[in-house]
């Protein structure tokens, strides 16, 4: 199973984003939501974190 990083920006800017190595977005919300101890609700957006070309 390939992973892929995504960052997770939530609607209460007291919570920090995080970056999450997951399967897809559904998963990354699912731990992102669990490790923050939020509903899954209280989450923005997710976004796939791409490298940047030099």
């Amino acid at each position: 199973m390939t992973l892929h990083p995504f960052r997770i920006h939530f609607h209460d800017s007291e919570v920090a984003p995080i970056d999450i190595d997951a399967a897809d977005a559904q998963a990354a919300r699912d731990i992102a939501a669990e490790r923050r101890g939020v509903s899954a609700g209280a989450i923005r957006k997710v976004k796939i974190i791409r490298e940047k070309a030099q």
